[in-house]
C-alpha cells in the first residue's frame, strides 16, 4: 500500500497537460493508458516513480529508526499543514453551498473495503514497540499514546464526513489528496503541489519505519537459527525480504483500494487478530501451569477473560467471510 501510494499520486499531480489555475479545466484526471510526457503514458510514468522511490527510500529500511527522526519530524509538520488545507477548504466550500455529494446511508458493497482499511490502520500500533523505548519520560505514556490515537480517529472521522459532503461518490479517488490537489477546489497551483506531495513525504517517513520493524520482528523469528545471524542474512537478506513483495506488487497493479481490502481483510486479519488470539491463549496457558493460577500480575490487561479472545476470533472469522462473499460476488 505505502509503495502504490507514493507513484499514484505522483503521477496523478504531474501527468496534468498544464500548471495554470487560471484555466480550471486543466486539472482533469488521465487514464491510465493516456500520454502523460511525450510517448509516456500515465501507469509508465507510475512505474518510473515507483522505482524511484524504492531506490531512494528503500535504503533506509537498512538503517536504525533513529536515523529516519528528522525525515519523521518535517513529515509531522506538513501532515498538520496538509490537514489544515483540507479542512478550511471544506469547510469554505460546504459554507458557500458548493458541495456536490449526496452520501447514501450505507454501502454494504463497499464492506471489504472498509474492513481492510480498519484493519490496516489497527495495524500502525505495531510500531510502538520501535518508537516507545525512544521516549525518556515515560511517566505519561499510557495517557499520551490514548490522546494521540483517539485525536486522529476525530481528524480522520470529521475529515471523511466533509469529503462526503463536498464531492460526489463516483468522483473520490482512492487517495483523498487527489480530490483535493485540483484547480476547481484550491486554486493555487503552489498549495495544489504542497497537496500533492504530502503523501510522497508522508509515506517517504513511515515506510522507513514500518519497515525496520517488520525488519526487526524477522530477526526476532529467526534468531533461533545460527544462520541468521550472518552479516549477509542480518544486514541484506531480511531487509530484502521487506522490500520485494510489496515491490513486486505494485508493480503488478496500483489498485489502492483493492490492495488495502485485499491485505486488511486477509493478511492484516490472520496477523491482526488470530495470531495474538492464538500466543494469548498459548501464553496464559503455559504460564498458568508454571506459576499457578494465583499470581497477580502488576500490569495485567483489564481484558483477561477468555471471551475476549472468543470475541477476537469471531470477528476475524465474519470480517474474512463477508469480504470474501463480496468480492466474489463483485467478479461475478
Amino acid at each position: 500500500m505505502y509503495l502504490t501510494m507514493v507513484p499514484f499520486s505522483l503521477a496523478n499531480l504531474l501527468c496534468k497537460p498544464e500548471t495554470d489555475c487560471d484555466k480550471l479545466g486543466n486539472f482533469s484526471f488521465i487514464a491510465d493508458e493516456g500520454l502523460c510526457w511525450g510517448p509516456l503514458t500515465k501507469i509508465s510514468v507510475y512505474r518510473i516513480f515507483l522505482t524511484l522511490f524504492i531506490l531512494l527510500v528503500g535504503p533506509f529500511v537498512f538503517f536504525s529508526v533513529q536515523k529516519n527522526k528528522y525525515i519523521q519530524v518535517f513529515a509531522s509538520i506538513m501532515s498538520f499543514v496538509v490537514f489544515s488545507i483540507m479542512f478550511v477548504t471544506s469547510v469554505v466550500i460546504l459554507a458557500r453551498g458548493r458541495g456536490r455529494g449526496t452520501p447514501i446511508l450505507a454501502d454494504f458493497n463497499a464492506f471489504p473495503s472498509v474492513f481492510g482499511a480498519c484493519s490496516v490502520a489497527a495495524v500502525s500500533h505495531t510500531v510502538l514497540p520501535t518508537v516507545v523505548p525512544l521516549i525518556r519520560n515515560k511517566t505519561y505514556l499510557c495517557q499520551g499514546v490514548m490522546v494521540v490515537f483517539a485525536t486522529v480517529t476525530l481528524l480522520y472521522l470529521t475529515l471523511c464526513v466533509f469529503v462526503v459532503f463536498v464531492f460526489p461518490e463516483k468522483d473520490i479517488q482512492a487517495v483523498i489528496l487527489v480530490n483535493f490537489a485540483t484547480c476547481s477546489v484550491v486554486p493555487v497551483v503552489f498549495v495544489i503541489y504542497i497537496l500533492g506531495l504530502y503523501t510522497t513525504i508522508k509515506v517517504s517517513a513511515n515506510f522507513p519505519l514500518n519497515g525496520v520493524t517488520l525488519n526487526d520482528n524477522l530477526k526476532s523469528m529467526f534468531a533461533g537459527f545460527q544462520c541468521s545471524h550472518a552479516w549477509p542474512v542480518d544486514r541484506l537478506l531480511f531487509p530484502l525480504a521487506v522490500i520485494a513483495p510489496p515491490l513486486a506488487i505494485s508493480y503488478g497493479t496500483h489498485n489502492i483500494e483493492m490492495i488495502v481490502g485485499i491485505t486488511g481483510s486477509y493478511t492484516v486479519n490472520l496477523i491482526q487478530y488470530v495470531t495474538p488470539s492464538a500466543l494469548v491463549y498459548l501464553s496464559r496457558k503455559e504460564a498458568r501451569a508454571r506459576f499457578g493460577d494465583d499470581v497477580l500480575i502488576k500490569h495485567a490487561s483489564p481484558f483477561q477473560h477468555g471471551f475476549w479472545i472468543i470475541l477476537a476470533l469471531l470477528y476475524a472469522a465474519v470480517g474474512l467471510v463477508v469480504s470474501t462473499v463480496f468480492y466474489v460476488k463483485s467478479l461475478a
